[in-house]
């Protein structure tokens, strides 16, 4: 029997992260991401940092947690995700999120509403 995979967004991860979070903390058969995933989780948990909403400290905590999960990263095709990005007038990131979810069949993990309609 095949593993059901999962695309994992920033949103999400970012919301399983977060300690003032209310969201489960589901598990999932498998776990993937494109490369791009780890600066996005990097830049929120800075943007979180300068809002105060937590210390330097604990985002060094969060980032060390993030890196423990089990992801499989996979590198995106630049032509495709493109494409898909006017096609459906998305940022390149959030492109190519959705690219991999098609690409693999996986279902997205996203609280971006808009992205949760396309997939």
């Amino acid at each position: 029997m095949k593993t059901k995979e999962f695309v994992l967004d920033t949103s999400y991860a970012i919301s399983w992260l977060m300690p003032d979070e209310k969201s489960p903390k589901l598990i999932h058969d498998r776990l993937i991401a494109p490369e791009l995933l780890v600066f996005e989780v990097i830049n929120a948990l800075k943007t979180c940092v300068r809002s105060k909403r937590i210390t330097i400290d604990i985002a060094q905590l969060l980032l060390r947690e993030f890196e423990s999960w089990n992801i499989c990263y996979f590198k995106i095709e630049n032509k495709s995700v493109l494409k898909l990005a006017v096609e459906l007038e998305l940022s390149g990131y959030d492109a190519s999120y959705v690219w991999l979810a098609k690409k693999r069949g996986a279902q997205l993990l996203t609280f971006d509403k808009k992205l949760a309609k396309i997939t």
